[in-house]
């Protein structure tokens, strides 16, 4: 197979900006040799990153709007990169923005119009991942497990520390099961915005402030463990729970930081532990990687429990969505099913993505 250059693209919930990744996939679609080469991160512009954070409460015209603009925004910033860099693609696999998940009502919303980004860089571009997963009766999410197995080999479980917190428990005997788990860098980042903040560098702000067990237990309480049944969760669910809890907290927010960063980490190993073996090694990635308080509560929650986490290299850390966004357009491409059902909740396996083709 000739090798096929795929640029990924990631937006997370935690709206940290718009990363984008060159990986290169050759061999077989189950397991395929691959590299990431090279690699940017770009920061949203004010307004747009305003208008991102509000589009839940757009109308339908805005929203629309939206979309175009973003997709826009998108095509723009690969151009530019791919202009300074000397890069070149074959294609590129867009996540989107997500503004509506709600598998339960049957439809998932992800905007950054593919149409826009395919017209404006000349490639083609695929977006729309989640959808027809979620059409066949799945939860949409999480699809981290597609690329666990096959990019990063030799773990027993795999944690995404992202806007919203999801696992992916491997099993010996391919029954696998993935879901979220609850909120992560938007609670995180929620509260570090009250300090003028984007976020709280390395937890520091958290490790300085008191722990109050009490919200400990209520927060925890919002996303009880279910048996590793599929579940996705919405941005909409994170801000009636958690982040309506923390606007309303009044204790200082250094002591909420380290509130909440106790709670995902006693969360975590708590949905976790039940599919622990006699030593189960976990890896981490995703922004809140970085988080040295959040990893050093980790680490001393896991140890009880038999549980190890370990970190990749910091590219890995920052750009293995966008491996996945790329991996899932490699599979799209090659017309493969991604296998994901089963964690999902799906009735039957689906290919998913949107191409959208460039002017030729």
């Amino acid at each position: 197979m000739i090798p096929c250059r795929i640029i990924g693209v990631m937006s997370g919930s935690s709206l940290d900006g718009l990363d984008l990744a060159v990986c290169v996939f050759h061999g077989s679609y189950q397991h395929p040799e691959w590299s990431l080469e090279q690699h940017t991160k770009a920061s949203f512009p004010d307004t747009l990153k305003s208008r991102l954070a509000g589009a839940h409460h757009l109308t339908g015209f805005e929203l629309m709007q939206l979309d175009a603009d973003f997709g826009s925004y998108i095509g723009q910033e690969i151009n530019q990169w791919m202009d300074k860099e000397g890069i070149s693609a074959d294609a590129i696999a867009s996540h989107g923005h997500t503004v509506f998940h709600e598998p339960a009502l049957g439809f998932t919303t992800q905007i950054g119009s593919g149409s826009h980004i395919a017209h404006i860089t000349g490639i083609d571009a695929i977006t729309s991942f989640r959808n027809a997963d979620v059409a066949a009766g799945g939860q949409g999410a999480p699809f981290a497990p597609i690329a666990d197995k096959s990019l990063f080999p030799g773990y027993d479980a795999y944690l995404n520390l992202g806007g919203i917190a999801n696992v992916h428990i491997s099993s010996d005997d391919g029954h696998a099961k993935a879901w979220d788990i609850g909120p992560c860098n938007q609670a995180l980042n929620f509260l570090a915005a009250k300090l003028g903040k984007e976020y709280d560098a390395n937890g520091d702000i958290a490790s300085k402030g008191k722990i109050i067990e009490h919200l400990v237990s209520d927060l925890i309480s919002k996303f009880p463990f279910k048996d590793g049944s599929p579940l996705g969760l919405s941005n909409e669910m994170v801000r009636k729970t958690w982040i309506r809890m923390l606007d309303q907290a009044t204790q200082e927010t250094a002591d909420l930081l380290a509130t909440v960063v106790e709670a995902i980490a006693k969360l975590t190993v708590g949905h976790i532990a039940p599919f622990a073996k006699q030593e189960t090694t976990i890896l981490v990635t995703g922004g809140g990687a970085h988080n040295s308080f959040l990893m050093h509560r980790l680490q001393k929650h896991g140890l009880q429990a038999n549980i190890k986490f370990e970190l990749p290299s910091k590219e890995i850390i920052d750009y293995k969505e966008c491996a996945l966004m790329a991996y899932l357009g490699f599979l799209t491409m090659g017309d493969q099913p991604y296998g994901i059902h089963p964690v999902t909740g799906a009735k039957s396996d689906t290919i998913g993505g949107i191409i959208h083709k460039a002017s030729r």
